[in-house]
C-alpha cells in the first residue's frame, strides 16, 4: 500500500487505506482493526490468486489466514466471540480482500451475508451453528428451489442448487425450497443443511471468478430438522433476540459490490506500479519513451482513480443506508432498496470503465498469462454480470418508484 494513501487513526488503531475513507469513518476501533487486518492479507491472497483461479476453489491457506484475522467472524454473534460487524465495516473488509483475490473477496461476502440470513432462524439455529465454532461458515443458493417433503420432525430434501459460492470451504448451506403438500398452495421458503450431508458437483467452468468454487449441491432425500426451515410467508422474521448491531437481511446485496471495489483498486495499483517502473511508451506515433511522463497515460490514470473513487462512494451510500436503519431497527423503503440496487450496479460499471482507462495504457504485456491484470480483467468481466449489477431491469422498477416522489415534491 502506498504510504500517501493511509491515514492513522487515533490511539493504536492501525492504519486504514484513506481510499476507503467513505467506508471506514467513524468505524469502532475493533472495526478499523479488521479493515486493517484484511489489508495485511492482500500480499498472501495475491500471491494464492493463481492457484484458485486453476484449482477452481479458494486453496485451504486463504482460508486460513481469512480464520486467523478473524474475518470468517464478521456475521458471528458477539455472544459466541464474533463481531457483529455492520454493513460499512463488511463492505470495507471484503474490498480490502479484494485488492489480494477477488474470489476470496467475493466468496467471504456471501459467509457474511449468509450469516447475517440466519436471524431469519430461531436462536437455537443460531446456537447451533456458532455455539462450538465461531468460525463456521454459511453459504447459500437460490438458484432454483426444490420440493420439500414434510415428515415427522422435519423435511427431506431432494434437487440441485447451482452457484453456490464458497460450497467447499463452507460449513452450512441456505437452499431455498418450496412445500409439496398436495392440495395446497405451494409455499416458498429456506432450508438449512450440514454441507456434510449433500454432495457437490463441479459445474463451476467459467472464464472468471474460477476461484470462488461456485458448484452444484445436491441433495438426496437429506434430512432437516423443523426448526432449520423457514417459510417467509407464514411470517417468520428476525427473532427478538436479535441484536441492534446486526443487520437485517434487507438490502444485503449491495454488499456484493465489494469485490469488485476491490478489483478496481487492484488493478490500479498493479498497473500504475508497472507504469511507474518504466513501462516504455510505444505507439504509432509517437518515439518511445516513459509512459508515466505522457500527460494523455497521465489523465487515463487519473480518471481511473476517480471513477474507483465514485464507486466506493456509491456503495457507501448504500452500506450507510443498511446501518443507518440497523440502528434504529427500521425496514428500508422499496425506494431505498431500489435505491441500493441501482448504486451496485453503476458502482460496478464504473469499475469497469476505470480498468480499461487503465489496461488502455498499461500495454497488451498485461493480458500475458504470467501477469495478474487479465485475472483481474477476466474476474471483472465475469463479476459484474452477476444478477445484482444488471440496471437495466432495476432502473425500471427504481423510476416507478422515483415518479410518485418527484410528483410529490
Amino acid at each position: 500500500m502506498d504510504p500517501s494513501q493511509v491515514t492513522t487513526t487515533k490511539g493504536s488503531t492501525p492504519p486504514v487505506n484513506d481510499r476507503l475513507d467513505a467506508l471506514t469513518a467513524g468505524l469502532p476501533a475493533e472495526e478499523l482493526a479488521l479493515v486493517s487486518a484484511a489489508a495485511s492479507l492482500v500480499p498472501v491472497l495475491s500471491a494464492n490468486a493463481d492457484a484458485a483461479d486453476a484449482m477452481g476453489k479458494l486453496p485451504d491457506d486463504d482460508i486460513a489466514a481469512l480464520r486467523k484475522e478473524g474475518l470468517l467472524r464478521l456475521a458471528t454473534p458477539r455472544r459466541y466471540g464474533g463481531h457483529e460487524a455492520g454493513a460499512c465495516a463488511a463492505t470495507a473488509v471484503a474490498a480490502e480482500v479484494g485488492r489480494g483475490c477477488a474470489s476470496a473477496s467475493w466468496v467471504l461476502t456471501v459467509y457474511y451475508t449468509a450469516g447475517i440470513a440466519l436471524w431469519l432462524f430461531p436462536d437455537e439455529v443460531r446456537h447451533r451453528v456458532w455455539d462450538e465454532d465461531p468460525d463456521a461458515t454459511v453459504c447459500g443458493s437460490s438458484a432454483g428451489a426444490a420440493p420439500a417433503r414434510k415428515i415427522d420432525g422435519g423435511y427431506l430434501l431432494s434437487g440441485r442448487w447451482g452457484w453456490a459460492s464458497g460450497i467447499h470451504h463452507a460449513s452450512w448451506a441456505i437452499l431455498s425450497v418450496v412445500t409439496e403438500d398436495a392440495g395446497s398452495a405451494r409455499e416458498s421458503g429456506f432450508a438449512l443443511v450440514r454441507t456434510s450431508e449433500p454432495s457437490v458437483e463441479h459445474t463451476w467452468n467459467m472464464v472468471g471468478m474460477r476461484g470462488t468454487g461456485s458448484d452444484t449441491i445436491i441433495a438426496d432425500d437429506v434430512f432437516v430438522p423443523e426448526e432449520q426451515i423457514v417459510f417467509p410467508a407464514r411470517g417468520a422474521v428476525p427473532g427478538p433476540s436479535t441484536p441492534l448491531s446486526v443487520p437485517k437481511p434487507q438490502g444485503l446485496m449491495g454488499a456484493l459490490a465489494a469485490p469488485v471495489l476491490g478489483m478496481g483498486m487492484g488493478i490500479y495499483d498493479h498497473v500504475v506500479a508497472k507504469l511507474s517502473a518504466g513501462r516504455p511508451l510505444v505507439s504509432a506515433g509517437r518515439s518511445p519513451g516513459r509512459a508515466i511522463d505522457a500527460p494523455a497515460v497521465q489523465a487515463n490514470i487519473a480518471d481511473a482513480a476517480m471513477l474507483i473513487d465514485s464507486a466506493i462512494l456509491q456503495a457507501a451510500r448504500t452500506a450507510h443506508a443498511v446501518d443507518r436503519a440497523t440502528r434504529t431497527g427500521a425496514r428500508l423503503s422499496p425506494l431505498a432498496i431500489a435505491r441500493t440496487r441501482m448504486d451496485c450496479g453503476f458502482a460496478a460499471r464504473q469499475i469497469r470503465q476505470a480498468a480499461d482507462k487503465l489496461l488502455d495504457v498499461g500495454g497488451a504485456g498485461r493480458f500475458a498469462d504470467s501477469d495478474p491484470a487479465q485475472r483481474i480483467w477476466r474476474d471483472l468481466g465475469t463479476a459484474t454480470r452477476h444478477p445484482a449489477f444488471i440496471t437495466e431491469l432495476d432502473r425500471e422498477q427504481y423510476a416507478r418508484l422515483l415518479v410518485p416522489v418527484l410528483r410529490a415534491q
